[in-house]
């Protein structure tokens, strides 16, 4: 039976020092994460009380827009090959509408998103960590097998809680490492600091991920205009109804080009 090898104290503080300072930047990354993730669900129920009408109509309109420029696409493709040579008309891509309207990507809120490509990034990098094929011994393996039977499953059903659960597995580079360490106590501690600090960087994805989303920039465009005066309210439904108004006199030209050039 093999002796555990004894600790050297030095090396024993350090760790637990490291354990720490790890420790201490894992509550600051969640904590930080739990603050603007309760702040912008709260300005989306905001928007949802204050704007949803108007967000409705537009997306409505925009549906509408859409749908226009489907049915000219169909209609140029079937009457194109028979018009008179020299007619340009229907080899445009789009059709002329009454004023072309230049804006800026007008920022909407939404619901809480499942933002399906990030799983989908997140799953990749799963599969290049963990793949069995990628094992060197039989024990990494079993490992990366488990693992990546657990990553497939969640990724299959849609969750994304589960996928960024298994993102803090050890690496199985990290866990050949730790094995390599006699001293069950030293080892003990270097898998809790490696384990905190996969946490906090996961905390700090999903924090960049959330800054993403159109209410989080919203959210974050409200900041810096003083969210808590109505004139920010105010500018916003000013936007969302001057935007209205563009998208309605676009759909109306859409449509009566539609009507002179088609006939209907």
């Amino acid at each position: 039976m093999n002796a555990i090898q004894p600790i050297k104290q030095p090396q024993a503080q350090n760790l637990r020092a490291q354990l720490q300072q790890a420790r201490q930047a894992l509550m600051d990354a969640e904590a930080e994460l739990a603050r603007e993730q309760a702040a912008i669900n709260a300005f989306r129920m905001h928007c949802r009380l204050k704007l949803d009408s108007l967000v409705d109509d537009l997306l409505a309109l925009q549906m509408e827009k859409e749908a226009c420029l489907t049915r000219w696409e169909l209609k140029r493709q079937t009457i194109a090959p028979d018009v008179a040579e020299g007619d340009d008309f229907w080899q445009t891509a789009v059709p002329p509408t009454a004023e072309a309207y230049v804006e800026e990507e007008l920022l909407l809120p939404t619901d809480t998103p499942r933002d399906k490509a990030a799983e989908k990034r997140l799953y990749r990098e799963l599969a290049r960590r963990f793949h069995p094929d990628l094992a060197e011994t039989a024990v990494e393996q079993a490992y990366r097998t488990t693992i990546m039977a657990a990553v497939n499953a969640a990724y299959a059903s849609g969750n994304t809680q589960a996928l960024y659960d298994l993102a803090e597995e050890l690496d199985p580079n990290e866990l050949a490492q730790l094995q390599v360490i006699e001293a069950a106590n030293l080892r003990k501690l270097r898998e809790q600091i490696l384990h905190a600090q996969r946490r906090v960087r996961r905390a700090y994805h999903r924090l960049r991920v959330l800054r993403q989303e159109n209410t989080a920039r919203l959210y974050y465009k409200a900041q810096a205009l003083d969210e808590g005066s109505s004139d920010w309210w105010s500018l916003v439904q000013r936007e969302l109804e001057s935007a209205i108004a563009r998208r309605r006199q676009e759909v109306a030209a859409l449509q009566q080009r539609l009507g002179e050039e088609i006939g209907e």
